[in-house]
């Protein structure tokens, strides 16, 4: 119950300062893409790339814990078979 609410807590806290980091950043910016741009205010821009890099933060956890998880099944499957022989 704690964790959640210390949990909940901290996303409203980092909520806040990104509101207030977005209403503080109002300039027009050129973003060249490869076949094409496009004008955003920074704040967006900032928001698109934190969501970038935090889905790919994601990406790149799952795929270790999932590596993890095949690891840890086939050790239990392991013991399993060496336990029934003995």
């Amino acid at each position: 119950m704690l964790k959640g609410i210390l949990t909940f807590l901290i996303i409203l806290v980092l909520l806040a300062i990104a509101f207030v980091i977005g209403s503080q950043n109002e300039a027009q910016v050129t973003v060249k893409y490869l076949i094409a741009q496009a004008n955003l205010r920074l704040s967006t821009l900032i928001a698109i790339t934190l969501s970038i890099g935090v889905g790919i933060g994601i990406l790149v956890m799952l795929m270790s814990w999932l590596k993890l998880r095949v690891q840890l099944m086939s050790a239990q499957s392991k013991i399993q078979s060496l336990e029934q022989e003995h």
